[in-house]
């Protein structure tokens, strides 16, 4: 304990100075003496210890002695000395995907504690708050006020979106003013190979360091049968030990049910046949892990897509792709893909693009090509969920499209683009790249088809927060999300893309009397859990090694207390006279 306040030590004599007047204080008191053969010995024994006689029996003398010297010495200062946190400034980075959610107290409760404890160590320093996902966001911005730290960091949540976390430590770079600047990452695991070119920055991860146990439902699909609605669900076992639980299928009045038991490591395909005809079904995994968030998964029961009319001008690997997937493929010559009808059509003729039929556009033939290396980067989106492309090669592009949405890029151009409309627009040719030797090839020609055949009682499958140009028109302009009948909020057309909800699951979108379904689903990214080890890379400077923490509150408070003592004597006294 150390004070800062030694200039008022001289008020140590006040408490002497009311000691004093009790001392010289006349005060009358009726003595009743049986007989008078006893006054001089009463009167010796008073005469004797007459300063000690004054002092007894003073219980307000004692409660003010108590509260002016609890004043005395909180005017010194006093105050606890602490080890504060390395560095000037601090960035805390904070990890808001779904797998924070993971454990028990789940890892998100355990950080946001664990950033109040660290706030309270930096002795007033600046403080900023940044949350990771597609779109960083500042919540506090050199924030040294730590009640109004703690009330931003007890208000953040969870937005079950991809955490996107190297994206985010560029980005928290950029709020770095000089070499004292410490950056806190919270999350579940960070490798330290992002980190190994960062030679010039101080890092400090916090990480989940306990095994956690995860079952989770990776694939839900429906299809058509003669039979009825035929449903595979696959479940993946994280863990190192066998488990068993129960997969509950649920659509509108009829549930299924089935016993499961997943190998160590392992993962299960289970089918569900002659199920109702119902639009959406739920797939509920009841087992004992350490995340339930991706127990759930929801599906749509689509149309069948009967066929697809593929431009024949286009390389031939188009229509065997789509052959692949049993979708039959009407070759048709470029000037006759007008009277195609209502099927999906896959062309490079740009001047389609304003008819009505959905349309995927593959090249163009308005405008050239040019060369570009580099790897392909993708937002999240339903296109991409089954049809990574990481690996694919491309050596030229297209020119983009003006007002057109990008969620793929090769070298920071455009690759991938949906129109506002919902058109899908790959601005590469087939035979300028390896991708038909690629899996994920028929893949995304299946996805897109999916997404260009959805029925106009569906709106699509989005990943949580997930930014969209969607096709929807009322009257009002207006459209009201709802989950299980709770309203939630409202989009209005042409202010911005539209933005899924944060939380998986289905929705209504409510307009003008028209309810439209929409599924947000965790990306296979969130299915996933894994630990990491905390650790610190580089040191920093710093110019403060102790942190000061003052207990003049808590003496006020006890000498509120002792007056509320004191004036309870007075009035009790009183009582009794």
């Amino acid at each position: 304990m150390s004070f800062s306040g030694w200039g008022y030590v001289w008020t140590a004599v006040m408490p002497l100075a009311v000691l004093l007047y009790y001392f010289f204080r006349k005060k009358y008191k009726d003595q009743r003496v049986s007989s008078t053969l006893f006054w001089r010995e009463l009167m010796k024994e008073i005469r004797a210890s007459p300063y000690l006689k004054k002092l007894q029996h003073h219980a307000l003398l004692y409660l003010q002695l108590a509260a002016l010297m609890i004043c005395v010495f909180a005017l010194l200062g006093p105050h606890l000395n602490s080890k504060t946190l390395e560095g000037n400034e601090f960035i805390f980075v904070v990890d808001t995907s779904a797998t924070m959610l993971a454990g028990e107290p789940n890892a998100f409760k355990r950080h946001q504690e664990l950033m109040k404890s660290l706030s309270a160590q930096t002795g007033g320093k600046p403080i900023t708050v940044v949350t990771t996902g597609a779109n960083p966001e500042i919540i506090a911005r050199k924030e040294q006020s730590t009640k109004r730290l703690e009330n931003a960091i007890g208000e953040l949540a969870v937005t079950y979106e991809n955490a996107e976390i190297e994206q985010t430590l560029l980005f928290a770079e950029t709020l770095v003013d000089d070499e004292s600047t410490v950056i806190h990452v919270f999350t579940d695991a960070l490798d330290r190979s992002l980190l190994a070119n960062k030679v010039d920055q101080v890092y400090e991860v916090h990480a989940i360091e306990e095994p956690l146990r995860n079952a989770s439902i990776r694939q839900f699909g429906l299809s058509e049968t003669a039979e009825g609605t035929r449903a595979i669900v696959q479940v993946v076992n994280e863990t190192e030990q066998a488990i068993s639980g129960k997969l509950i299928l649920t659509g509108g009045d009829v549930e299924k049910t089935a016993d499961i038991q997943l190998e160590a490591q392992g993962e299960l395909l289970v089918p569900f046949e002659q199920l109702s005809n119902q639009p959406i079904w739920q797939a509920e995994l009841q087992i004992e892990d350490d995340y339930p968030a991706d127990n759930t998964m929801a599906a749509f029961a689509n149309e069948a897509v009967n066929g697809v009319a593929v431009d024949s001008s286009l390389h031939e690997l188009v229509g065997t792709g789509f052959s692949s997937l049993n979708v039959e493929v009407n070759l048709m010559e470029p000037g006759q893909l007008a009277q195609a009808g209502a099927m999906p059509l896959v062309t490079n003729q740009t001047e389609l693009l304003e008819s009505e039929v959905p349309l995927l556009l593959i090249g163009r033939n308005d405008e050239n090509t040019h060369p570009v290396a580099g790897t392909i980067e993708t937002v999240p989106h339903a296109l991409f969920t089954y049809a990574p492309l990481d690996d694919v090669y491309i050596s030229e592009i297209y020119p983009p499209f003006k007002g057109y949405e990008t969620i793929a890029s090769i070298d920071g151009e455009p690759l991938v683009q949906l129109s506002p409309e919902g058109d899908i627009a790959v601005l590469t040719d087939i035979q300028l790249t390896d991708w038909p030797l690629r899996p994920s090839f028929p893949l995304f020609l299946w996805s897109a088809v999916e997404e260009l055949s959805g029925t106009e009682d569906f709106l699509g499958f989005f990943q949580p927060n997930e930014q969209r140009a969607v096709s929807l028109a009322s009257k009002s302009g207006e459209w009201e999300i709802y989950k299980d009948g709770e309203y939630l909020h409202s989009y209005m057309e042409g202010q911005g893309p539209f933005t899924a909800p944060r939380q998986p699951g289905y929705y209504d979108v409510v307009g003008d009397g028209r309810t439209l379904k929409l599924i947000v689903q965790l990306s296979n990214e969130e299915k996933t859990i894994a630990g990491g080890s905390s650790y610190k890379i580089g040191q920093a400077e710093t110019t403060t090694e102790t942190v000061e923490f003052s207990i003049v509150p808590w003496l006020l408070f006890l000498v509120l207390f002792l007056l509320v003592a004191e004036w309870e004597v007075y009035r009790r006294g009183n009582a009794h006279r």
